[in-house]
């Protein structure tokens, strides 16, 4: 699979980005908006709950107050001219204002204000707490508010009753008592509304619950729920606890609703009042914000997504340049200058590759140059080598080889009895050039190196010389030299032979001190002569190979190689080595 460009990157990375931002702020628009949304629902839902409970409270605030004036009056409104019940003629318009009554004197039903009075008074429709009350609203000359009770009909039935002034004949029987009823009109004109300019909209309603969980007014969704629809809702259990609140819940119907729910503000009614709207209808200004929010998020997405396109191509197209700029010196083409046309860390950064392009033409020119020398160095050091060789072969071996051969012209002008001189003589001979291959050989490949170790090699190279030269040599070794791999034995002797042809050349020394120190941390070489010494940075080309060809084995080491003198006071040779043993081994083994 191909890689992920930077570009690429920065569009992601950006647009993940702004992708976060935009929706957290929807989000907590949408959330913020939405809460808001609620709580100013729930505020109105509160505010209505409060006016229908103080308007249901007047209402029966208004009852309790006609049944108080009748039972002030001790029944003398309800008596004729002549005390008679029957031929008072205020009775029609008594029944037109105060509705249904009944005049209880001493518990029997005395009066009735019906239009069907024996149907009322034989039917049943009685409020049956009225005798276990009696006594009660006797002794405390108070009002008492039945609950709604369904009469023969079905039809929900409420009373008022209050004790009049007139005292009964029995003392245990409360006297006179008048009893109005709570007519279920009013209640339902004021908690019933479908206009949707109230605040309920099209989905709120407004109700009363008694404790046993039935409805106690009608219903905007269901008719002739009166005492028929039970409401378990959490609004309903609450309120009849005697809780006020609001809540997100589930009506009478089973959907989600927002509620706002209190007790009836009704001395001896325990019933509730609940406001409530549709969750869906109370959401609708949301769900419009939420889909402005949704069109509004894509607008700024898309152009979002255009402005970072074209922020990634202007901040990625200078790198873009710089990497195709980058793989052209890779291809060795290093005459390339990129314009820095800004100031900021890309001009910065063209500026400082453009710099190090310079660098590097310059740096592979010298490079080119020191190859150059080296090449030069390693071919006049071959013809060197071969010139040496070829001195040796021709001072040494073919000189021995020419004399052998006069030697052997000669025995055939000799006489027998001195052949065998001679041939004494020529074995010497034959001696001395086989000596002379020997020491070209080591010269060219110590075999000693490859038996014995290198401070043996180093003895039998030190006692060659001593023998050719007036050169005294002292040496000393310190540590273990065993395990020195064969690479770094031979780099480490070609560097001592060179010291020591150099000495032999140039120092006109007389000794020459060697110590060969190997520790766990390195190994070290340190060579000095009494010779007359000379200025070591002075010295060039003209100088020879030598001291350029020990700094190279020293490299090819892994090591340092360090040179003091100075006129009249000899050479001091220092090298360092770490590491010995893992230097060089997977080096190419030069040639020379």
């Amino acid at each position: 699979m191909r890689s992920v460009s930077l570009s690429e990157k920065l569009i992601l990375y950006y647009v993940l980005l702004g992708s976060a931002v935009i929706i957290s702020v929807s989000a907590v628009s949408f959330y913020s908006t939405r809460r808001a949304l609620m709580k100013r629902t729930f505020d109105q839902l509160v505010s209505l709950r409060v006016a229908k409970n103080k308007q249901v409270a007047q209402s029966y605030s208004d009852r309790v107050s006609d049944v108080a004036l009748l039972a002030a009056s001790g029944f003398d409104l309800f008596r004729g001219e002549t005390g008679r019940t029957d031929n008072n003629p205020f009775r029609p318009y008594m029944r037109r204002y105060f509705g249904n009554y009944f005049l209880l004197k001493d518990g029997k039903v005395w009066l009735s204000g019906s239009f069907t009075d024996t149907a009322m008074m034989t039917g049943g429709i009685l409020p049956p707490w009225l005798p276990d009350t009696l006594s009660v609203s006797a002794r405390q000359r108070a009002y008492v508010i039945s609950d709604m009770i369904p009469d023969t009909n079905g039809r929900p039935r409420q009373f008022i009753a209050m004790v009049s002034g007139q005292p009964g004949s029995d003392p245990a029987e409360p006297g006179e008592m008048v009893i109005l009823e709570m007519l279920t009109r009013p209640l339902i004109s004021i908690m019933l509304t479908n206009d949707p300019g109230t605040g309920l909209g099209l989905s709120g309603e407004t109700y009363l619950v008694g404790a046993d969980r039935l409805m106690r007014t009608e219903s905007r969704f269901r008719t002739g729920a009166m005492l028929k629809v039970r409401v378990n809702s959490m609004a309903s259990v609450n309120a009849a606890r005697g809780e006020s609140g609001i809540a997100l819940t589930h009506d009478y119907r089973g959907i989600r609703v927002l509620s706002a729910y209190e007790p009836l503000s009704v001395p001896g009614l325990r019933w509730s009042i609940l406001a409530e709207i549709d969750l869906d209808e109370a959401m609708i200004p949301v769900y419009a914000t939420r889909s402005r929010i949704l069109l509004l998020s894509i607008l700024l997405m898309v152009g979002f997504f255009g402005f970072v396109l074209l922020i990634a191509n202007r901040i990625t197209r200078p790198l873009v340049i710089l990497r195709k700029a980058t793989e052209m010196i890779g291809q060795g083409r290093y005459d390339i200058a990129l314009p820095a046309r800004t100031n900021d860390e890309i001009g910065d950064l063209t500026r400082s590759f453009n710099e190090m392009a310079g660098q590097i033409r310059e740096t592979t020119t010298q490079l080119r140059h020191e190859r150059s020398g080296r090449m030069r160095s390693v071919f006049d050091g071959e013809e060197m080598e071969r010139q040496r060789l070829s001195r040796e072969l021709h001072d040494g071996i073919g000189q021995s080889l020419i004399a052998v051969k006069l030697r052997l012209e000669n025995l055939l002008y000799e006489e027998s009895g001195s052949v065998r001189s001679s041939l004494a003589e020529l074995r010497k001979y034959f001696d001395q050039i086989i000596d002379e291959v020997r020491r070209i050989s080591n010269n060219l490949m110590p075999s000693v190196l490859e038996v014995f170790s290198i401070p043996i090699a180093f003895r039998n190279l030190f006692t060659e010389t001593e023998e050719h030269s007036r050169l005294r040599i002292h040496f000393e070794a310190r540590g273990d030299f065993e395990d020195l791999d064969k690479k770094s034995k031979t780099y480490i002797y070609r560097l001592m032979q060179e010291a020591l042809n150099n000495i032999l050349k140039h120092a006109e020394a007389s000794e020459v001190w060697v110590l060969l120190n190997r520790t766990d941390d390195q190994l070290t070489l340190q060579i000095r002569d009494n010779g007359k010494g000379f200025q070591p940075d002075r010295t060039g080309k003209e100088s020879g190979n030598g001291i350029h060809n020990m700094h190279e084995r020293a490299g090819l080491l892994k090591g340092t190689l360090e040179i003091r003198s100075a006129p009249g006071l000899g050479t001091a040779i220092l090298l360092t080595v770490p590491n010995i043993l893992t230097n060089v081994q997977n080096q190419d083994f030069p040639r020379g």
